[in-house]
C-alpha cells in the first residue's frame, strides 16, 4: 500500500497540507523579494494578498504576476 498500513490518517493528511501551503508561501514570498522587491521602497502584505495589485499595467504588476506564476511552478 501506498500510504503503509493506515490507509486513513486525517493528521497526516493535515500536515501535508499545512507543509504544502508553508513551501508555497516561503516559494512566493522568495520570488516575491527577488522580483517586486527591487520595484518597490516597501514590500508589504498587500502584494501577497489584494487582488489589485495583481495588474498587468505596470512593471510591479508584471513582476507580481511573474512571482505568482513562477512560485506555482515551483510548487
Amino acid at each position: 500500500m501506498f500510504y503503509g498500513a493506515m490507509v486513513w490518517d486525517p493528521w497526516l493528511i493535515v500536515s501535508q497540507i499545512v507543509c504544502l501551503q508553508c513551501l508555497y508561501y516561503l516559494s512566493l514570498g522568495l520570488f516575491m523579494w527577488i522580483l517586486v522587491g527591487s520595484h518597490v521602497p516597501r514590500l508589504t502584505l498587500l502584494y501577497f494578498f489584494d487582488y489589485s495589485m495583481l495588474s498587468a499595467s505596470t512593471v510591479t504588476g508584471w513582476c507580481v504576476l511573474a512571482a505568482f506564476f513562477f512560485s506555482a511552478l515551483a510548487g
